[in-house]
């Protein structure tokens, strides 16, 4: 259960040994899935789902059949006659009810079904971590337990010798413990010998000097002595006086001779004596050192043992290897724990990639016949459109990979190149044809206003004319005769009303102007002037239908210009992503840097034209 656990950890994470809490919380999440999936029930939900399942294919095939029957009946309704159409309608309506009664039917059985599904999967959890927890765990205890073991043996067997290692190297250390104590015991006693030895010669070399030293001091006393003793003689022979000169001579030559012999033993004596005294001062610097080595030997430490420090230090030598290997085994231990998840959940990744990888090669099985049909559409499609045998060796199969694609794509760019150029050349021309007659058509609906506007005030003057002729004159000759008296006498433009009345043109210089009478009456004259306003409103009628249609026709033309704009635009991206590395991709940069740079702006018409990518 701990190594399943573990599978909910990262990959990144680095292993720590798993506590109390992370296996209760394991078996926490555990207990749940397995509580919850158990309240699911997946093999009667598996039965029920497969009971809707027979209903859903039910309902599809009665829906199937019934939505022909519903094209059957709509095709057999549409062929009728008016009259028959009412007569089936309500049978039609009929059956659409059906079938939507049908598909309501299904969409709320389809709807419970999944909605009772939903309620008992949604408090399920994702059964993949588990599972992929067990299988780790699994793995682990299948295929790292063997090893494991192993390796715990080898290192308890190595743990054992380095015990045993150690026992022995104790039993060695208490050995030389021993030893040192019998040396230490030998060496006090040989210390003590020495001291021994050591006394009895200068307490002999003390007696010896002592001895020495008195005798001299004898024969000092007794030189001394005689000394004075000659002293006295001679000065007892100086008070007696002299007795013969020889024989003085020869006694003063012999005291004479006796005392530098007893000068020169008394200067040898001295120089022994001082001597004597150097060596018994060196003598007690000599037993006071060896005195002080023998009392500082029996106090020297343990650790000033060579043998021991050496023992010691392989002691703590190997203590610190047993720890390190015990470390290294642990560190190993995780390394390798880790190290066997990473490698189990790649390996499953692989097998899933392979999977995977399988299934798209064989959905990617008609890749060859894709490829052809690949070529067979470039080469047509890269092809200059007039020779009919490059497309016939396209589709035989005959199209080269190499050089002929290359030169179909560099003809082909040149072709739209230009085209290009000739339908900028177009749209320009169309653009100013089109600025034209939009001006035109500006100043043929001012003219239509203005004719409209004279023919309203015409029709006022004329209804205003006949009413006062009727009341103030007997006859229309008398107003036409009277008005074109009173004609000349106004300055000024003439207005059309009274050209028209007149039955002059208001162009006529003042010679010109006769009056008209006789009987001839107004009406003809006002019937003539309707007819030719009537004549020339259906004519400017006439010119602006045609203006209309050729601003739709060059709006057709616009669109048309902007949808191959559009299709050269794109099959020049598609030849400079093809090949960017040649004179391909030099060429169609120039038109990627500005590929449309046309834009038609219809104004004043309502429908704006513009060219949009």
């Amino acid at each position: 259960m701990a190594g399943a656990t573990e599978g909910f950890a990262p990959a990144s994470a680095p292993a720590a040994p798993v506590g109390p809490d992370t296996k209760f919380e394991g078996e926490n999440k555990f207990q749940l899935a397995i509580l919850a999936w158990r309240n699911v029930d997946l093999t009667s939900l598996t039965a029920s789902l497969d009971n809707t399942a027979s209903e859903i294919v039910a309902y599809q095939r009665d829906s199937t059949v019934q939505r022909k029957e519903l094209a059957q009946k709509t095709k057999d309704f549409r062929k009728l006659d008016d009259a028959s159409k009412l007569t089936e309608i309500k049978g039609l309506l009929k059956a659409y009810q059906t079938f939507i009664d049908l598909l309501t039917t299904h969409s709320k059985s389809v709807n419970s079904t999944f909605l009772q599904t939903y309620t008992k999967i949604s408090d399920a959890p994702d059964p993949y971590p588990l599972l992929e927890a067990a299988v780790d765990s699994m793995l682990v205890s299948e295929e790292t337990l063997p090893r494991l073991t192993e390796e715990n043996e080898r290192l308890q067997g190595h743990v054992s010798n380095l015990t045993s290692q150690l026992e022995e190297t104790e039993t060695n250390l208490q050995s030389e413990r021993a030893v040192r104590k019998e040396l230490e015991d030998t060496l006090d006693a040989r210390a003590k010998e020495v001291e021994s030895s050591w006394t009895a010669v200068l307490e002999e070399r003390k007696d010896n000097w002592e001895a020495k030293e008195k005798s001299l001091e004898e024969k000092l006393e007794n030189q001394e002595r005689l000394l004075s003793e000659l002293r006295a003689n001679y000065e007892v022979s100086q008070r007696l006086g002299k007795h013969g000169d020889d024989s003085d001579v020869q006694r003063d030559n012999a005291s004479s001779a006796e005392l530098e012999m007893l000068h020169s033993e008394l200067d040898r004596a001295s120089s022994r004596l001082a001597e004597v005294e150097a060596r018994n001062e060196q003598m007690r610097l000599e037993l006071a050192q060896a005195k002080s080595s023998l009392s500082s030997q029996p106090q020297k430490s343990l650790e000033d043992d060579p043998g021991y420090m050496r023992v010691r230090t392989e002691n703590s030598s190997l203590i610190r290897k047993l720890e390190t290997a015990r470390i290294e085994r642990e560190n190993t231990k995780r390394n390798l724990d880790l190290r066997i998840r990473s490698m189990e959940r790649e390996v499953a990744l692989l097998k899933e990639e392979k999977e995977s990888l399988k299934i798209k090669v064989q959905k990617w099985s008609d890749y060859d016949d894709l490829k052809q049909e690949l070529e067979v559409l470039k080469s047509i499609e890269f092809s200059t459109g007039d020779d009919d045998e490059v497309r016939e060796k396209a589709a035989g199969g005959g199209t080269k990979k190499g050089d002929t694609l290359e030169k179909l794509l560099l003809s082909r760019n040149k072709k739209l190149g230009d085209e290009l150029t000739i339908l900028r050349v177009s749209h320009q021309d169309l653009q100013t044809r089109l600025e034209n007659l939009q001006e035109e058509l500006l100043r043929t609906n001012a003219e239509l206003e203005k004719s409209q506007n004279l023919n309203e005030k015409l029709e006022s003057d004329l209804e205003t004319m006949q009413a006062e002729g009727v009341n103030a004159f007997p006859s229309g000759a008398s107003v036409a005769g009277t008005y074109v008296t009173r004609a000349p006498t106004r300055r000024g433009r003439v207005s059309p009303t009274s050209s028209i009345i007149s039955g002059m043109d208001p162009r006529m210089t003042q010679g010109e102007r006769e009056p008209m009478g006789g009987g001839s009456g107004i009406l003809p004259m006002v019937t003539a002037q309707r007819d030719r306003f009537k004549k020339k409103n259906a004519q400017l009628e006439q010119e602006l239908s045609n203006t209309h249609r050729t601003v739709q026709q060059l709006r057709q033309e616009i669109a048309a210009l902007q949808k191959d704009n559009l299709n050269l635009y794109e099959k020049t991206r598609y030849v400079s992503t093809y090949n960017r590395g040649g004179a391909t991709a030099s060429s169609s940069s120039a038109f990627t840097s500005n590929p449309n740079p046309s834009t038609v702006a219809i104004g004043g018409t309502g429908n704006p034209g513009h060219t949009g990518e």
